[in-house]
Order: C-alpha cells, then structure tokens, then sequence
C-alpha cells in the first residue's frame, strides 16, 4: 500500500493538470490524496484529467470556510485526507472535529494531508516560540495515542519560494497503532515539489 498526501494549490489550469497527472502516474500509488484543488464542483471528467484512470473509486468533500476533510473507509481500517484551517482561532474547531472521527474510525485510522500548522518551532525554518497552536495538535496526538513518523528525506514540506525562504512542515501522516499493525515500520518520504509550494510527500511500506 503507497499512499501519496499533495496540496495542489488549485488544478484550474489544463497544463496544471498536465503536469499533476504525469507526477502521479510516475508515482504508481495506491492512494492520492489532494487538498487545495480550489474547485467548486469535483466530478468523474476532473478526476480522470489528473489521475488518468476513468474506472476508478474516489471520494471530494467541500471545504467549510478555508478548511475541509473527507475519508474513505475499506475492509477494516479508514483512511482521511485534511486541509486544516489557517486561522489560529478556527483550530481549535478543526482539532474538535477530528476528535470526533477518531471516535468514528478508530481503532485503524490513518490521517494524511496539509494541517497548516507546525508541531513544534524546530518544524519553521525561521523557529520561533511555542504557540497555543502546536500544543493543541500536540495535545490531540497525545490523547488519541497517534503515531507521527519523522519524515526521513527532509525537515520542511512548504516553502513560501521567495528569496529568503521560510519553510515549514506543514504536511504529513499520523495514524493509530493499530493502523501501524496492518502496515508495520511504513516510511514517509517526500518528493520533489512540482507546480505548488508544497511537496508531494508519500507513506510506503518498509522496503
């Protein structure tokens, strides 16, 4: 199982696509999940222009306000793709809401996506201080008892690409033991980052 995690910062623009469409055909993963794709309406014609596959099972939920979320339950475990709010007061709802679906899709969840917010000031090329933020996330992770593996090619996954840059890591996978059980010593990589600001980054098994 290859699950790929990307925020595509909007899929608007038919060479955009293009280029989408051709990383995640070389990619060969099972899974794709895509935040940020700026679009009203996703149907059957869209997914196919980036994913290259008419017959295939996909799932899109409307962001509420600048956030969103959807998952995709299989056999026996779920799996949930996020575009976490960039409103520090708006997190506190969004750490709610996913506290919710723990209790929905636990025990084997794996959560995956762009959170838009930094666990600790070492994850901010330009550090800083603690905030009410990162202990929140921090505080969610602790009382739900999911994994956050380290990210083994790179510290960051955005870059604002200005000259002097400020990186973060903002992207990543967290999933429950139990999920863990199903895809023992999983490795999260990112790839090179292509048409956005943020790395296509993707949760393989252990070669």
């Amino acid at each position: 199982m290859k699950i790929i995690s990307w925020n595509v910062r909007g899929v608007g623009r038919r060479s955009k696509r293009r280029v989408i469409k051709d990383k995640l055909l070389n990619s060969k993963a099972d899974v794709i999940i895509i935040q940020e794709t700026k679009k009203e309406v996703i149907d059957r014609r869209l997914i196919c222009s980036i994913w290259g596959v008419r017959y295939t099972d996909w799932v899109s939920c409307p962001s509420n306000g600048s956030s969103g979320d959807s998952s995709k339950q299989w056999t026996n475990w779920w799996l949930s793709g996020v575009y976490g709010p960039n409103k520090a007061r708006e997190r506190e709802d969004f750490w709610q809401e996913l506290a919710g679906l723990y209790g929905l899709c636990e025990p084997r969840w794996c959560v995956g996506g762009d959170f838009n917010v930094v666990r600790f000031p070492s994850e901010k090329s330009n550090g800083g201080r603690m905030t009410r933020s990162m202990r929140s996330f921090n505080s969610f992770l602790q009382d739900t008892l999911m994994r956050d593996p380290n990210l083994l090619n790179a510290e960051f996954t955005w870059s604002n690409l200005r000259e002097e840059a400020v990186c973060c890591r903002l992207d990543r996978f967290i999933f429950t033991p139990e999920w863990e059980e199903l895809f023992p010593n999983v490795r999260q990589i990112t790839l090179a980052r292509v048409t956005s600001d943020h790395a296509l980054f993707n949760l393989i098994p252990a070669s």
